[in-house]
């Protein structure tokens, strides 16, 4: 149940369960008068009659006063059985209350329960703007950053950005439950820079592969023996930034200005990889050229860009509907084995072919206006 729906359910609870306590209140004090009337003897001032009604009401039934007539038991009944569905109703009007304040309570970047096809970020570091607008586009406000505390930066983010945080350790299973990982589409591993942290991301890829097994896994690392071990672990995507660190170093020393270069290039945001395009079969010139008259400069290939989520679909597909069902699925065996991974090809030879499942890289030409 949505938090809206359930605080509108609680909030008719709530009028209901105060109509009738009001009700029952002004039936107490008209039972109280009718009461003395009856029994003037018996009850001697207004207030002995009220006493007597509110004891009846509560079934405490003191019995210092009781009613003797047949009316005036009569009136007790109706007060015994009012009373009972009062103190129901008072009971369920305070659980209501305190029901309504704890989820009001939770703020909305708390609220995870609806989440889907979403990405989670385990761990936090401020990120860029252009990158998190990125972010943006293709997930609007279905992110979840997985991080022990609301400091003071993250609190930031959520709240100006409507994202969604899940409190813990990354490498928790039941943080990554409360993330929704079950029904994530990507998950994004950052690195914490300390002794355990390689270690710490190794563990979290399989704990996450162990609950989603279609999920898109990108994971940072700093120490390259850890590769094997993520790709074994099938981690889709591994990023080394220490590695990136060492080739600007050497590059500034051996080519100065290249370290401006690469941060330009990786400030830009031209460059794009397609899946959806028209190059099939063709050869990398040919793709080249006809890239170049749409505004586009083509880098290169990236061969072998499936996942195993949709090489499943079309082994069910072709099985389905016809057609050779075998290479996909040699293919797809290959590609759970560990022998079928992305390669990326920059710049290939002109007689290329571009092969089925390939994605092409291009810069766009933008110009400033």
């Amino acid at each position: 149940m949505s938090q809206d729906l359930l605080q509108r359910v609680l909030r008719i609870e709530l009028s209901l369960a105060t109509l009738y306590i009001l009700a029952y209140a002004l039936l107490l004090l008209i039972a109280s008068w009718v009461i003395l009337i009856i029994e003037p003897d018996n009850f001697k001032s207004y207030f002995d009659a009220l006493w007597w009604s509110i004891v009846t009401a509560t079934t405490v039934g003191y019995g210092d006063i009781v009613p003797h007539t047949l009316i005036g038991k009569i009136v007790a009944i109706a007060i015994i059985i009012g009373g009972v569905i009062a103190v129901a109703a008072f009971t369920a009007l305070i659980t209501s209350v305190l029901v309504e304040r704890t989820i009001t309570a939770k703020k909305d970047y708390e609220m995870l329960e609806d989440l889907n096809n979403h990405l989670v970020i385990c761990g936090f570091k401020t990120p860029r703007q252009e990158v998190l607008e990125s972010f943006k586009r293709h997930y609007g406000t279905n992110i979840v950053i997985v991080y022990p505390k609301l400091v003071p930066e993250l609190k930031k983010l959520l709240q100006e950005h409507h994202l969604k945080w899940a409190k813990g350790e990354y490498n928790d299973e039941a943080v990554l439950k409360e993330a929704q990982i079950q029904k994530a589409d990507k998950v994004m591993i950052l690195n914490e820079h300390n002794a355990y942290a390689d270690a710490k991301v190794l563990e979290t890829v399989i704990l996450i592969r162990s609950l989603n097994p279609e999920v898109y896994i990108i994971a940072e690392i700093i120490d390259p023996k850890y590769e094997n071990y993520l790709i074994k672990s099938k981690c889709n995507e591994i990023i080394m930034s220490e590695e990136y660190n060492r080739f600007l170093l050497s590059k500034s020393i051996t080519e100065p200005g290249m370290s401006k270069v690469v941060r330009t290039l990786l400030k830009t945001q031209n460059f794009r990889i397609i899946t959806e395009h028209p190059f099939l079969g063709k050869s990398y010139k040919e793709a080249f050229e006809q890239s170049l008259q749409q505004g586009e400069i083509l880098l290169g290939v990236i061969k072998n860009y499936i996942t195993e989520a949709k090489l499943k679909h079309i082994v069910l597909s072709k099985l389905r509907f016809g057609g050779d069902a075998q290479k996909y699925k040699t293919m797809l065996a290959k590609l759970k084995r560990g022998e079928l991974e992305m390669e990326v090809l920059i710049n290939p030879e002109d007689d290329f072919i571009i092969p089925e499942f390939a994605a092409i890289i291009v810069m766009e030409r933008r110009y400033e206006k």
